[in-house]
């Protein structure tokens, strides 16, 4: 049943993602010849209009194919790709009007932003749809400090029961003010190595340098505090929940955003991003929790897929839309570079899924 629901959720996010580039092609009259959720060889097809709708074998992945420009000569037809690289071997007699680079920049960046928006979209309508489902919102206490284990980092550096922690400074010099204890699991799994706390003690404020040391048990890295207060819920109206839903979908964009920048940065390393392997582990795991924690996940899923598509690599949607904005600055457009470029982003995209995949794998090992 978790490899069905993988497969349904991983088939569900592309089909959405590509359902935006499609509909948005469409609405400028563009000519789509093909919408296909997978690659590999086709398992389903059925022929629209204009459009050839098909499965394919392989569910990581899927692609809305445009026809980009009009071939100089007939023999070049076989050189055209799709907006998503999807090599075709021959080009519909169209005309050059409804080819994606017939048309204005500006309409081609919208095509280009509306399948990350899609997932947006989609996200928010599953977190809208939990909160509504449970409810309730989760009220986390104050980061008051209720006990420190003996011998522990924060015990050796003069961290006392009661002090509250109320703002965070970590190795790269960010500081984080801290309103509750989710402020500080959320922020501590973003960075690595020392930090310093500053805390409350008695009306005095108090810097605590500390430098946690990894747990086998909890697998994390640990201070050793427990802290005070425990987590209550609040009743939702309908408005309320809706508010919740949407509130929750701009901060897992905000979150999202800072992992990547954490990442890029060295300040989590590859043990802390989870690729096809690691996101089956975890839909294992969220789904011994019930189906509600499984939606979540998909709808985090969702907006990840929002935000890594809007990096400015060429392979994704921000790269082209970076590249579409540089051709309006320079008024020329140059096949031969984007060519290039997109060549050693899909080289350093594959190389970095590997590596992903190899820690994922060294993750169950382990």
């Amino acid at each position: 049943m978790t490899f069905v629901l993988f497969i349904l959720m991983i088939g569900v996010l592309i089909a959405f993602h590509e359902l935006g580039h499609m509909l948005a092609a469409k609405a400028f009259n563009i000519y789509v010849s093909e919408f296909a959720i997978g690659f590999g060889p086709k398992l389903f097809s059925r022929q629209g209009k204009e459009t050839l709708y098909t499965v394919r074998a392989i569910p990581f992945g899927g692609f809305t194919a445009m026809v980009e420009d009009l071939p100089k000569e007939q023999e070049d037809s076989e050189e055209e790709n799709s907006s998503v690289g999807e090599v075709r071997k021959t080009v519909p007699d169209v005309d050059v009007k409804r080819t994606f680079y017939g048309v204005s920049a500006f309409k081609r960046i919208i095509i280009l932003l509306a399948g990350p928006v899609f997932n947006f979209l989609m996200a928010m309508v599953i977190f809208v749809s939990i909160f509504n489902a449970v409810r309730v919102k989760t009220i986390y206490p104050k980061p008051v400090i209720e006990k420190v284990t003996e011998n522990s980092p924060a015990y050796d550096a003069g961290v006392m029961v009661n002090d509250e922690i109320i703002a965070i400074t970590y190795s790269d010099g960010t500081k984080v003010e801290m309103e509750t204890i989710y402020d500080i699991a959320v922020n501590n799994s973003l960075h690595k190595g020392a930090y310093t706390m500053t805390i409350l003690r008695d009306g005095e404020i108090l810097e605590i340098k500390v430098e946690p040391i990894y747990d086998e048990q909890s697998k994390n890295y640990m201070i050793g505090v427990v802290f005070a207060g425990d987590i209550t819920y609040q009743k939702l109206t309908f408005f309320e929940a809706t508010w919740e839903g949407i509130r929750h979908t701009f901060e897992s964009v905000y979150l999202t955003v800072k992992s990547i920048i954490a990442m890029i940065t060295g300040r989590i390393g590859l043990e802390n991003v989870s690729g096809i392997v690691g996101m089956y582990s975890i839909t294992e795991e969220s789904l011994s929790y019930g189906l509600l924690s499984y939606f979540s996940l998909v709808g985090s899923i969702s907006i990840s897929l929002c935000v890594m598509n809007l990096i400015p690599i060429p392979i994704f949607d921000g790269g082209r839309i970076l590249m579409t904005l540089l051709e309006v600055i320079t008024g020329r457009r140059d096949e031969k570079l984007e060519s290039i470029v997109l060549t050693i982003s899909m080289i350093l995209v594959l190389g970095l899924f590997i590596l992903i995949t190899i820690s994922d794998i060294g993750k169950l090992f382990n």
